[in-house]
């Protein structure tokens, strides 16, 4: 398989760089990517792949049927960017002031569009059907992927899989996760209400100001006491807001931050125990609170089984597949996982010997070694052919 893969891969490196230049080019912000979806329907369309009724938004999905009987498989890209500006001195820098592709949505949706254009031109290759899912929204709450099953976008759909690119780890570099592949994330707000009045007479106020310190250092014991002491998490008081001026004692103070963990039960627990504490905090020294809790994006768990299948594949093809969990990034595939088995990994695209190639994703200055394209097509192909159970030649 690997010469099979690695020899017609070949012959579309070319497209997938011109495409991944054309997105970089051309960057739109979550759920404003008019341009960008117009362009994969237009490829889609000039490939013969269907398109699936019912989409909303800005979100695509292709459908290709082979001849042959099989799995329904879904492979995801995102396609949004992000509001940055680009510091790179590139051919195909960002066009569009404030917006760049600082995160690789372009390479996942340049890949995604060049292995439908194979399987569309080498029909033998297909069995059963094929799903090709370019979503919108992956950066902003409440994100695309959420519309997309309430869509129906994974009707019919036996196994769901998604690809990042990475700037964390070299080329030849392919990273998994046997449980959680990406974090849960929480976000939360209190609001406490207490009573102002004049700095000269604390006794007739009631000042939130040292209640809302107590209820951050309590806010901060939660997951130390909380959680199994081996399980990965993070909780963080991000701002405490409130009064202006030395000798006026302010009626409210806000405080708030996010929690991050790789369980979706324990997330939900927090939140309980924010509200609670929160409130007990409060009632004790006279005063009222409203507690906010959101649930951002779910902790995303692959499927074991479906993790195997991508390191055989990253084997087969002499890459390198790394176990790595304990991410706390969080991704809204974790909700195609939460409807159908599947599995998300990260092709490193890191050039060691070039540190531009690992700077940090979001920042104005990411990029990656493009060396990396041919790389994640191979293993998205390798992966498709391992799960229909072909050798490829």
């Amino acid at each position: 398989m690997k010469q099979f893969v690695k020899d017609l891969v070949h012959s579309y490196e070319e497209p997938v760089k011109e495409i991944s230049h054309h997105l970089h080019e051309n960057p739109e912000l979550s759920f404003e990517e008019y341009r960008t979806a117009e362009y994969i329907r237009k490829a889609l369309g000039s490939m013969g792949i269907a398109l699936q009724d019912g989409i909303t938004g800005t979100s695509t999905v292709g459908i290709l049927k082979g001849r042959e009987a099989g799995p329904c498989i879904a492979f995801r890209a995102d396609i949004d960017a992000l509001p940055v500006e680009e510091n790179n001195d590139l051919p195909y820098k960002s066009k569009t002031p404030g917006i760049m592709h600082a995160c690789g949505h372009d390479t996942h949706a340049a890949c995604l569009l060049v292995l439908a254009r194979i399987l569309s031109e080498h029909p033998e290759l297909v069995k059963g059907t094929v799903k090709f899912i370019f979503q919108a929204a992956e950066e902003k709450l409440p994100g695309g992927a959420k519309a997309l099953c309430a869509d129906h976008a994974l009707d019919g759909v036996d196994m769901v899989f998604g690809m990042h690119s990475s700037s964390n780890h070299p080329l030849g570099t392919i990273t998994l996760s046997h449980s959680s592949s990406s974090a849960a994330i929480g976000i939360y707000e209190v609001a406490i209400h207490g009573k102002g009045g004049h700095g000269s007479a604390p006794h007739n106020a009631k000042n939130p100001v040292p209640v809302a310190c107590l209820l951050a250092s309590a806010l901060n014991q939660i997951l130390a006491e909380k959680k199994a002491p081996a399980d990965t998490g993070v909780f963080t008081v991000s701002y405490i807001n409130g009064g202006q001026y030395p000798n006026i004692i302010t009626d409210t103070v806000t405080l708030g931050g996010n929690i991050r963990t790789q369980d979706n039960d324990l997330i939900q627990q927090i939140f309980g125990h924010i509200d609670s504490i929160s409130h007990g905090i409060c009632e004790a020294h006279g005063m009222t609170c409203d507690v906010t809790t959101t649930l951002g994006y779910p902790a995303t768990i692959n499927t074991p089984e479906y993790a195997d299948v991508i390191a055989d594949a990253a084997d087969t093809m002499g890459y390198t597949p790394v176990e790595e969990s304990g991410s706390l990034g969080g991704e809204d595939f974790a909700y195609f996982l939460m409807e159908k088995p599947g599995a998300y990994f990260h092709v490193g695209m890191a050039d060691p010997d070039r540190p531009i190639t690992s700077s940090p994703h979001h920042n104005c200055s990411f990029q990656l070694d493009e060396r990396g394209l041919a790389i994640a097509l191979e293993m998205e192909l390798a992966l498709y052919l391992k799960l229909t159970k072909q050798d490829g030649e």
